[in-house]
């Protein structure tokens, strides 16, 4: 097991930081985005617990279980070395974290959107033209959606964004927003966001949450083409990008130009391909963890 914990050691760090930094400039459909980056944190979180595993067990056992089963039944402890019980309470210790993390993360995004939307009723109106959406009176420009429930939730304007929209424009920004809450984006973002969390002194994770947080606004653009003119939405995203500053970002720019043409007609062929790489990147830790193999390696 010496062997495997050493590659998976180069596993966490190539997933860590050249890897991350590669997909953050991968500039294609945002769903195969999504599933790579899903692959990245799940495959480094198992390389890195694996690795600290693979050395504490190492090398009287054949397989990750088969070691950790002699653990286990108190066959193997009194064998360990030092290094070896300090590999195994890092493993347990990142297990907690992680977990306890995620956990944490749920939880106060709950709590958060209890008050938020507590506090949205009071300082807010219910929209007479528009169905569960309500309006706060102010010059910024305002819109986002607070998620309620599966398909359910509400979409929030200003009236500083609504003044400066057209009658079409306003039923395109609710249709971006509508797509958020039906499709549920706000549950894509809380794993990235619990991996930041539990590991913030690692640069992937704070690549993958700004990464996933932008993926999810251009999935909601493509998912409101099924319900109005893109060309109307850019045209919407482009007139809050010239009264607020803080709507004149990159991204901004890269939801434009993607809704002045039409999806790309290979996007199908690289989520399959996307996929494909994804489930590679989990399958090589988990063999190299689980394959029974020869003893001392």
């Amino acid at each position: 097991m010496s062997i495997v914990g050493s590659v998976l050691a180069v596993l966490a760090f190539l997933l860590a930081w050249p890897v991350p930094a590669a997909l953050s400039r991968f500039r294609g459909d945002p769903i195969s985005k999504v599933i790579l980056w899903q692959a990245v944190g799940l495959s480094g979180g198992l390389s890195l617990i694996g690795t600290a595993l693979a050395f504490a067990v190492a090398p009287d056992s054949r397989s990750l279980p088969e070691g950790l089963w002699q653990l286990a039944r108190g066959e193997s402890h009194t064998t360990l070395t030092v290094f070896g019980w300090i590999f195994l309470i890092i493993a347990v210790a990142l297990i907690a974290r992680l977990l306890g993390c995620l956990a944490l993360t749920f939880y106060s995004a709950r709590k958060t959107r209890v008050r938020h939307d507590e506090i949205l009723h009071l300082l807010s109106e219910p929209s007479a033209t528009y169905p569960d959406t309500r309006i706060i009176t102010t010059d910024e420009v305002v819109a986002y959606c607070l998620p309620q429930g599966p398909r359910k939730g509400t979409a929030v304007l200003s009236t500083g964004l609504l003044e400066v929209l057209s009658e079409d424009e306003r039923t395109a920004v609710i249709a971006h927003e509508r797509a958020h809450l039906d499709f549920r984006h706000d549950v894509l973002v809380i794993p990235f966001a619990a991996w930041h969390r539990a590991l913030p002194f690692f640069s992937a994770t704070a690549i993958g949450l700004n990464s996933i947080n932008g993926q999810i606004e251009l999935m909601a653009d493509d998912q409101a083409r099924e319900h109005v003119d893109p060309a109307i939405l850019a045209q919407a995203v482009c007139e809050a990008a010239g009264i607020s500053p803080e709507h004149r970002s990159d991204l901004s720019v890269q939801r434009i130009d993607r809704l002045s043409r039409p999806l790309d007609p290979a996007r199908i062929p690289v989520r399959v391909t996307s996929s494909l790489v994804a489930l590679g990147l989990l399958l090589v830790p988990s063999l190299l963890l689980f394959a029974p193999i020869a003893a001392g390696i």
